[in-house]
């Protein structure tokens, strides 16, 4: 992994994550709206609000901490984890694919140099991976 650029994505998704996530949220209710039932909304949240705060944040904030780090198999347990999880409320693999393949798309609309588009791709394409794996052992 090219830490400069490692270095540099990480803290543009920092500046960027809030819109990022949100869009991301709002795409995956529009797209999927049977995530709502999955939601616990309290009064004073909206859904795509809620899924922001619960996945696409959560999610944002485990590939910044693989770039800073340079260990995308930190991405292993959280997804084995969310496997465990997730499915017994509603959530599926096509929802996690899904969410993924979204996130790394909107990330790469934002000005990213040559190999920042491609730790881009590198990562994305491990997590589909993972995402896979997890959902395939059962």
């Amino acid at each position: 992994m090219d830490t400069a650029a490692a270095t540099r994505l990480a803290g543009k998704l920092s500046t960027q994550q809030k819109s990022l996530c949100q869009y991301v949220a709002a795409r995956l209710l529009r797209d999927y709206p049977e995530l709502t039932r999955t939601l616990r909304l309290e009064e004073n949240y909206q859904p795509a609000e809620r899924l922001s705060e619960v996945a696409v944040e959560r999610f944002s904030e485990l590939v910044r901490s693989v770039l800073l780090f340079e260990l995308p198999s930190l991405a292993d347990r959280e997804l084995t984890w969310a496997h465990g999880v997730l499915p017994r409320h509603g959530v599926t693999v096509q929802h996690q694919a899904a969410m993924v393949r979204w996130y790394f798309e909107e990330l790469r609309r934002l000005p990213l140099s040559g190999p920042e588009q491609e730790l881009t791709r590198e990562i994305e394409q491990y997590m589909l991976a993972v995402v896979q794996q997890v959902h395939s052992r059962n």
